[in-house]
């Protein structure tokens, strides 16, 4: 498997930090895409899924809404994709899921 750019797992490490202190706890954070099979460009985006027991169940609308906003703040290449626990341990009907499993890069938030 390629390597991340140390500097790309520096950023979903941020981010997933802003997002604990925004209350959403992040288990941990799945690179996936373009950053995580060593084929980004300049200006590849960051593909990330969020995996947290939050969103386990119906997503708040809030919380969505919180992934999204602190992009701005942390790192505008950051696209997230909400994912809970259980979802990602079981879940096989969303392909997008199905493809960080396969090619993703665990990344915890410390």
């Amino acid at each position: 498997m390629p390597v991340v750019a140390p500097e790309i797992v520096t950023s979903v490490k941020n981010y997933l930090r802003a997002l604990a202190r925004r209350g959403i706890k992040a288990t941990f954070g799945v690179l996936f895409g373009s950053q995580a099979t060593g084929k980004a460009g300049k200006w590849s985006d960051i593909d990330l899924i969020v995996v947290s027991p939050r969103f386990d169940g119906r997503k708040r609308d809030r919380d969505v809404e919180s992934l999204w906003t602190l992009t701005a703040r942390t790192d505008v290449r950051i696209e997230p994709v909400p994912c809970g626990e259980r979802e990602w341990e079981e879940d096989d009907s969303r392909a997008i899921i199905e493809i960080a499993r396969r090619e993703g890069v665990i990344i915890t938030p410390n």
